[in-house]
């Protein structure tokens, strides 16, 4: 089984939302508790975006996702939220 490396404070996560829009006040909220647990956040383009039950187009949501698994900066990607956009972006 191969495990990814523990997170350490000071390790970047970046946060990209694949499906679902998020609530811009929670996406803070949450934020500011990673934030002082040690961790620096980075929010992609279009995290905050939204498209009826979509947080943004296709092809936004697939270009952050690609862009956070190359940016060697991050450490680590968490999704703002999930469903049924996801499988969209395969």
């Amino acid at each position: 089984m191969v495990k990814p490396r523990a997170l350490k404070p000071g390790d970047t996560i970046g946060i990209v939302s694949p499906a679902s829009p998020i609530d811009p006040e929670k996406l803070a909220k949450g934020q500011r508790v990673v934030e002082d647990a040690g961790f620096r956040v980075k929010r992609f383009p279009h995290v905050l975006d939204a498209d009826h039950y979509l947080a943004g187009s296709d092809r936004d949501r697939a270009a952050d996702l690609q862009a956070a698994f190359q940016d060697d900066e991050v450490d680590a990607i968490w999704c703002s939220r999930g469903g049924y956009g996801c499988a969209r972006l395969l």
